[in-house]
């Protein structure tokens, strides 16, 4: 028997403890990127060109970018979730308006399999100089960020419950559309203003004793999962 519910979670700020794209710029970028995020939050700007102009700022190529990732910590909770989602036979997609190559190597570090990752793609040219793709960007419509997380939810497997995990601005959007919906910090904020049904969270072990609650009368076999790294 298949799941009867599916996970989509964010990644940054959600499974890390703080936003990577952020530390990176913090870190390594020309200054020079503060001037593109006010642009971003004051709304002159989506997030997909906030990124695509700052991303090239990063100094030092992907080694530079390593060194920064060892410092970057995730919640301790998070690896117990994603084994009991694989135990548990319950699809767990990682869904980030950030950088698919940061994610997976975090992944690796920790020893982490999901199934599916999708983010911007992150490309290093010759002479060390990082971009981003958009491969998920929407082509047809109004929206500014890189990864459209409503269209990602559409075009997902059919389920009776489409589970939700988010932290911040990019997952403003879905939060409308998700069957159940976890919160934290900033979304939850929204969700308070906006009225939206939600879930609040600190950490994973709230989510999977809520996800045990709606399994606890349809048990599913173990899921035959691959790991997904890229």
């Amino acid at each position: 028997m298949s799941s009867i519910v599916d996970v989509y979670c964010d990644f940054d700020g959600t499974i890390t403890v703080n936003d990577t794209i952020d530390v990176l710029l913090e870190e390594l970028a020309d200054p020079s990127w503060h001037e593109i995020e006010e642009r971003w939050v004051n709304g002159e700007i989506g997030s997909r060109e906030c990124m695509a102009l700052q991303v090239p700022l990063i100094k030092g190529g992907w080694p530079a970018v390593l060194e920064v990732l060892n410092t970057v910590k995730i919640d301790p909770t998070f690896v117990g979730f994603a084994k009991w989602c694989r135990a548990s036979g319950v699809p767990l997609r990682i869904v980030s308006d950030g950088m698919d190559r940061v994610i997976h190597h975090v992944l690796k570090r920790e020893g982490i399999h999901v199934d599916n990752v999708v983010a911007n793609h992150l490309v290093e040219d010759a002479d060390g100089t990082l971009r981003l793709t958009f491969p998920y960007a929407p082509q047809k419509l109004a929206c500014g960020a890189g990864v459209c997380k409503c269209l990602v939810l559409e075009r997902g497997p059919s389920r009776p419950f489409k589970a939700v995990i988010g932290d911040g601005r990019s997952d403003f959007c879905w939060s409308q559309e998700a069957d159940l919906l976890f919160a934290k910090n900033k979304l939850l904020s929204h969700c308070r203003e906006s009225k939206l049904d939600c879930v609040p969270y600190e950490d994973f072990t709230v989510i999977s004793r809520t996800l045990e609650a709606i399994l606890v009368d349809r048990p599913v076999s173990v899921a035959q999962l691959q790991p997904y790294f890229a």
